[in-house]
């Protein structure tokens, strides 16, 4: 309780009258500190907040308070309005309601009957952002005076920042500036807060105790973590009655060992429900997986008031290798390397989670951060402590600090670039490459971004974007190609079976220990400058949708076989009225040329459009117009078509050009004007088919991969780019059910 001889007091007398005892008296209690900051409900879609005042006076009077702005000449001050009326024991509290603002205020209170009765609080407050970090040793090392030793950045506003802590010990608050960082990762936070919402106040909680797990923290009967004690920071943070407004969790590392099951063992803590939505009552034993369960005393829900507090969900971040590997899961030799493959689950199970109908305490995930060192150099050769960012480098803590301050930011909407994820991908045709790429901008890499060299031969896996598998085998030959990653195949061409996956396992593209990391491949992960200060850009997240991969690759045909029997194929319908040309394409290989006369390849009935391969190897042409009139007569193409080779052949008429042509593995060698201009179309009484005439003969016989027919023809005889008419394809079985086939069954 602040008493009148502690506060700025103003009692104003009415009227000229000479001193008397005064109408009323007022006080207003003060805030536990200076510079208290109130959340202002950015991620609840707000930008104010409700602050809580209270004191004491004379009963029966109704009490005004206000805002009072001191840093904007008061632009900022809020209305008198009427908060409380003080009840018979002299006491009152009330609420007043004041914006987010750069600037800093004292609460004033008056009484209304007698506005020159008024008091002011002796401590500052201001309203901004109140965010809670929860997790383990990784974001406890940002605030962490031992492995912090690198040179904190500059902090441009010192009133900006203030960081709580000590969840492990006792509660305490610092005030983060450039004289007084507290650490290089504090600082770091601090300055990109500052850099991404320049004049707004922030509050930041440190519930971090490292090598904990969220199980052990609430089980009143675990050693590893004390509810009380978070409970504690948390009490003494929101001492003077502030409610944490973000609440940002990357902690993945204990609780790794969850894998698949993470989502179903965690989300009851978030939620107070199961993922099938039924509620849950704590105490509690809360069951996952395979039969396994643990106790539980306390779920977040008694800290957090939802309707006031939404969830951060960033990460899982980086999980660096400590042996040589296979590829993202396997070591060496093809063994499971479990930490890694329960790391990649953890990821997948942690976004079925979000996805849930009942995680609405939960804001958008924005940064799965993997972009940063993790470890240092053991000065052996080898590496260590690679499980937690780096202290010696402004690439290791510092940068993880940044992601973090990103991530709340981009989550709770006080950032509006767009989150970098592989969306979309390009697979050429010819299977020479692929290629992904983001929506959110074009994709480099820190190295790159920096100008820096290569990384070199050295390893057959290091190349210019890392993290990429072919098949689950790391890709050798990455580029950026115009803001897009482009892979190209380990050997040979893709083909429609090939499959590219993007940041399976821990997500760091490594393989070989401890040359990875003294090479620093992380460097080589796809970004996208969005903009963020202090970074070259946001990572793109690790396992894209598989819709975004897809392989576009049409499957490769499976060869049928014909005989003399049969099958062969006719149309169920004629040729469409005023069809004015049409386009043949197939590829075969005949058993052998015909041992007398012609096999027909393609027709149309009535020798409208017939395509014959003769037992000389030549092709022999007939081509009529609607009328039956003879336009092309038994012209002969010399193929030089033989037994047992495979050809890709096109064959196009067009009444209208008045031409045929022939295309044969890809070659134009056949150009036949028509003899006579016929009447420009084909008959429409009569139906196309392949392989035999409409009555069977003239079978061919041999293999085949595909047969298609449009109505329609190019001027240069290469196939059509609209979908044919009429696409047939092995295998046998699809072949044989085809409503087109008569005559035996292939084989």
């Amino acid at each position: 309780m602040i008493t009148l001889s502690a506060l700025t007091l103003d009692q104003r007398l009415v009227g000229n009258s000479s001193p008397g005892p005064a109408p009323g008296t007022i006080s207003l209690s003060g805030f536990s500190r200076d510079r208290t900051i109130f959340d202002s409900g950015a991620g609840v879609g707000l930008a104010q907040a409700d602050i809580p005042l209270h004191g004491g006076g004379t009963a029966g009077e109704a009490v005004e308070a206000r805002a009072v702005s001191l840093d904007d000449g008061g632009a900022a001050t809020t209305a008198w309005a009427e908060v409380a009326t003080i009840d018979a024991g002299g006491l009152w509290s009330g609420t007043i309601t004041a914006p987010r603002s750069a600037s800093w205020f004292r609460p004033e209170v008056r009484l209304k009957a007698y506005p020159g009765v008024a008091a002011q609080g002796a401590h500052r407050f201001g309203v901004g952002h109140v965010i809670a970090i929860w997790g383990q040793s990784e974001p406890d090392r940002i605030i962490s005076t031992f492995h912090n030793t690198t040179t904190p950045p500059a902090v441009p506003d010192p009133e900006a920042v203030q960081i709580f802590y000590g969840a492990a010990a006792t509660p305490a608050r610092h005030l983060v500036t450039g004289a007084a960082p507290l650490t290089a990762g504090a600082a770091a936070l601090a300055a990109t807060l500052i850099a991404a919402r320049p004049g707004e106040k922030f509050a930041v909680i440190f519930q971090t105790s490292p090598g904990t797990d969220p199980r052990e923290l609430v089980n009143d009967a675990a050693p590893g973590r004390s509810w009380a004690a978070d409970k504690a920071l948390h009490d003494f943070a929101t001492a003077d009655g502030q409610h944490v407004g973000l609440a940002a969790i990357s902690w993945f590392a204990a609780p790794g060992n969850l894998g698949a099951a993470y989502g179903e063992a965690m989300f009851p803590l978030f939620a107070g429900r199961t993922i099938a939505g039924t509620p849950v009552t704590f105490p509690a034993t809360i069951t996952y997986g395979a039969g396994q369960s643990y106790h539980a005393d306390h779920w977040f829900g008694e800290l957090y008031d939802y309707a006031k507090t939404r969830w951060v969900p960033y990460g899982p971040h980086r999980f660096d290798i400590d042996a040589d590997m296979q590829d993202a899961t396997h070591l060496v030799g093809g063994a499971v390397q479990t930490n890694l493959a329960n790391k990649q689950a953890v990821r997948q199970s942690w976004r079925a989670m979000l996805a849930l109908p009942h995680a609405t305490m939960f804001l958008p995930a924005a940064v799965e951060p993997v972009t940063y060192v993790n470890g240092i150099d053991d000065g052996a050769g080898g590496w260590t402590d690679f499980s937690h960012p780096a202290g010696n480098t402004a690439d290791g803590i510092q940068a993880w600090a940044r992601l973090t301050a990103h991530a709340i930011l981009r989550s709770a909407g006080l950032s509006t670039w767009t989150v970098p994820v592989f969306d979309q991908s390009l697979w050429a045709a010819t299977g020479a490459w692929m290629e992904v790429w983001s929506s959110a901008g074009a994709v480099t890499t820190t190295r790159l971004a920096r100008g820096e060299t290569a990384l070199g031969s050295g390893q057959a896996h290091w190349t210019e974007v890392m993290g990429f598998q072919i098949n689950g085998v790391p890709a050798r030959n990455t580029q950026i190609v115009a803001g897009r990653v482009r892979i190209f195949p380990n050997s040979g061409s893709f083909t429609y079976a090939d499959a590219i996956q993007y940041g399976e396992g821990g997500a760091t593209g490594m393989i070989a220990f401890p040359e990875d990391a003294i090479a620093r491949t992380w460097k080589n992960l796809p970004i996208v400058n969005v903009g963020t200060a202090g970074i070259e850009g946001i990572p793109v997240a690790p396992l894209p949708a598989a819709a975004a991969l897809v392989n576009t690759l049409p499957a490769a045909a499976q060869p049928f076989t014909t005989a003399a029997t049969g099958p062969y194929f006719l149309d169920t319908a004629n040729v469409p009225a005023a069809t004015a040309a049409m386009t043949f394409a197939a590829r075969f290989r005949l058993s052998a040329l015909p041992p007398t006369g012609s096999y027909i390849l393609f027709a149309q009935a009535g020798a409208g459009f017939d395509v014959e391969i003769l037992n000389n190897g030549s092709i022999r042409v007939n081509v009529r117009d609607g009328a039956a009139v003879k336009v092309i007569t038994n012209a002969l193409v010399s193929a030089g078509l033989t037994g047992g080779v495979w050809y890709d052949i096109v064959c196009s008429a067009d009444q209208a050009a008045q031409v045929f042509r022939l295309r044969l593995n890809g070659a134009l060698v056949a150009t036949l004007p028509f003899a006579t201009a016929g009447n420009g179309v084909f008959a429409s009484n009569r139906a196309v088919g392949f392989l035999g005439r409409n009555n069977g003969t003239l079978q061919y016989v041999g293999q085949v991969e595909t047969l298609r027919v449009w109505f329609s023809a190019t001027a240069t005889g290469v196939e059509p780019a609209a979908a044919p008419h009429k696409s047939i394809m092995g295998p046998a079985a699809l072949v044989n059910a085809d409503l087109w086939k008569l005559g035996a069954n292939a084989t």
